[in-house]
């Protein structure tokens, strides 16, 4: 694609218009609150590794939801937390303590909703 073509295709005009055209698969990739298995994946020696993992967190019964990263030396990493990794799974939940993330009204991207949830115009 030549630079002009590229200048003229993202005028606001056009990309109201894209983001229109496409909103079906643009509303499938958003966030979703629910929590997906975190995937690793390494060679070790010729031998292809892979390990999925999911966890189920609750405080006081409250499920914590959101995007959890673990990566392959075991770090964990939580959307709502940015620019922090813990060692380890309880060490996050209590840093999610420590912060008092109302979890009824945060959600896992940050966002407040005043303890009203919301929802993504899914049926």
């Amino acid at each position: 694609m030549e630079l002009e073509d590229l200048e003229k295709a993202a005028t606001p005009a056009e990309m109201a218009v894209a983001l229109e055209e496409h909103s079906d698969v643009l509303h499938v990739l958003q966030h979703s609150h629910a929590q997906e298995p975190s995937v690793r994946e390494e060679t070790y020696k010729g031998h292809r590794i892979k390990v999925v993992t999911t966890y189920e967190i609750a405080i006081d019964g409250q499920p914590v939801t959101g995007h959890l990263n673990i990566d392959n030396n075991g770090s964990v990493h939580y959307h709502a937390i940015p620019n922090q990794e813990f060692p380890s799974m309880i060490g996050l939940v209590k840093r999610i303590i420590d912060l008092s993330i109302d979890l009824g009204t945060i959600d896992s991207g940050g966002h407040d909703h005043g303890g009203h949830d919301h929802d993504h115009g899914e049926g």
